[in-house]
């Protein structure tokens, strides 16, 4: 007997309906790509911009996602991957409060064991833990210390230690440039954190032309050697001065030349990182203590873990991590992004290490993952972005950028990164644009890299999620950040009523 084939019923044809549906649109949910609407007119504007003889020695990667219905509105080179320069804090930023909180803080104590003698005396060892807050300053540590002192505390018979052991000991990003190393920007990175882990070098002319200029070091801790060969110039000579700091070393090099009538108002100052920030900041705590009169048997401190059973002391409580992230991203400061790293993976891993295989960036690498992003076109060797072994897709950014606008703490994230035109490393960008007060984005820069990475809303209200990552264009920075404006200033006067009759420039 021949056999019909019956046809489906109605709810088999809707479910068949919306399988082709999800099949062939799929929906913007994490792990997947959103669809691609491009619109002619911004395509062609875009790449007018992107085309010019400004960027045709090196490579762009664009991605311009609407987060109104997560559609992709332009992209190129989308998922090859570029080095971020900064950019990487977005990542840095968005593990670090999706697994510690807008409300984490970092706690600095003073600890002992031993017993405090009614008289002030503490027959025992005193330790100064760090447990990695990036903001720590000597203010703070004076704050501490007359804090001990206020507990009755007088004289230490024992040691004064110090524990960064909450993080390894490897003070140097993966990657990281040894000439860098002695800026202000590749301070070394510890559990135990004091001024940002520099001296601040001060030079002022000497009297006569030359003289040895003078060398003014703060804080006046005794923790560096200054070794100054440098001359008083002639009034309006060139001005030839060098301040650098040795590989490896506490000793301070001042060559070179400063004109004799340098303003005494206006010295040459600049900021050296030290070796070994944990033992600095203890070097000062004792210095801090000395100021508070509290009388220390053995100055020199040593390092050592503070055992289980010691006693809190004094302690510094850091602001919370929704105003740490301002302090990190508004001026890009690399050292709070390796701090927050590190600590990211002490809170999942036991330890802080950090990027590459550490216990940062897999802890990191883990949470991104976790929000859709393509593991694959990632790699983060550093929290802030100085190492050049970094890498990430436009569309990772993006998607990060978009997923996290979906988030209860999307205005933390957002009130952190620079306002175009008005606060961080924005306030001289964009200024007389539609993108002035509006666009929020994360600058980066290192040598033949500009990126720019953030969100700007339309003249429709609409809010877009955008990623610029420039490399190996052979101009000056200037140049690239210039082409990002232009593209910035024109999705914040983009509309898509022009479909429909309107004009968009």
């Amino acid at each position: 007997m021949k056999r019909s084939l019956s046809l489906p019923s109605r709810r088999a044809w809707i479910a068949l309906a919306v399988l082709c549906t999800l099949v062939l649109f799929p929906l913007s949910v994490q792990g997947q790509t959103p669809p691609v609407s491009p619109d002619p007119e911004l395509t062609k504007a875009l790449d007018a911009l992107l085309d010019g003889p400004e960027l045709q020695t090196g490579f762009c990667g664009v991605c311009i996602q609407s987060l109104q219905d997560q559609s992709v509105l332009y992209e190129r080179n989308a998922d090859r991957v570029f080095l971020p320069a900064s950019n990487n804090k977005l990542l840095t930023s968005a593990a670090a409060l999706g697994i510690l909180g807008p409300d984490f803080t970092y706690t600095t104590r003073l600890a002992y064991t031993g017993t405090l003698d009614a008289d002030g005396t503490l027959n025992g060892d005193l330790y100064l833990h760090g447990s990695g807050d990036p903001t720590l300053t000597l203010t703070d540590l004076d704050a501490l210390a007359q804090q001990a002192a206020n507990a009755g505390l007088k004289r230490v018979t024992g040691a004064l230690h110090y524990d960064d052991t909450l993080f390894d000991r490897q003070f140097l990003g993966e990657g990281w440039e040894w000439d860098d190393e002695a800026g202000y920007d590749a301070a070394q990175i510890s559990a135990l954190n004091i001024n940002h882990n520099v001296a601040l070098v001060t030079v002022t002319p000497g009297r006569k032309e030359g003289e040895r200029p003078k060398v003014h070091i703060q804080p006046e801790a005794h923790y560096v050697t200054v070794v100054n060969t440098a001359v008083t110039g002639p009034a309006k000579s060139k001005f030839t001065l060098i301040v650098d700091r040795p590989r490896g070393l506490n000793t301070i090099l001042v060559f070179g030349s400063i004109p004799r009538d340098t303003p005494a108002d206006k010295p040459f100052t600049v900021n050296v990182s030290v070796e070994d920030p944990a033992l600095y900041a203890a070097t000062l705590c004792a210095s801090s203590l000395a100021k508070a009169e509290v009388r220390l048997e053995n100055n020199k401190p040593s390092v050592a873990a503070v055992p289980t059973h010691a006693l809190t002391l004094a302690e510094h409580v850091s602001p919370p991590l929704s105003e740490l992230l301002k302090r990190m991203n508004k001026p890009s400061d690399n050292l709070m992004a390796e701090c927050l790293l590190k600590t990211v993976g002490a809170a999942r891993k036991g330890q802080g290490t950090g990027g590459g295989g550490g216990t940062g960036a897999q802890a990191a690498r883990e949470w991104l993952g976790s929000l859709g992003l393509d593991l694959s076109r990632l790699r983060q060797c550093d929290g802030s972005g100085l190492s050049r072994q970094n890498y990430v897709s436009p569309r990772n950014l993006a998607r990060l950028l978009a997923g996290y606008h979906s988030r209860p703490d999307f205005e933390i994230f957002y009130a952190s990164l620079p306002i175009a035109g008005v606060d961080g490393t924005l306030r001289s960008r964009l200024k007389t644009t539609p993108a002035a007060n509006n666009c929020r984005a994360k600058t980066g820069s290192l040598r033949n890299v500009s990126t720019l990475s953030g969100y700007v809303t339309t003249k429709d209200g609409e809010l877009l999620a955008f990623s610029l990552l420039m490399n190996n264009n052979l101009v000056s920075a200037a140049s690239d950040r210039a082409v990002q404006d232009k593209i910035v200033a024109l999705l914040a006067a983009y509309t898509r009523k022009h479909e429909t009759g309107d004009t968009f420039p």
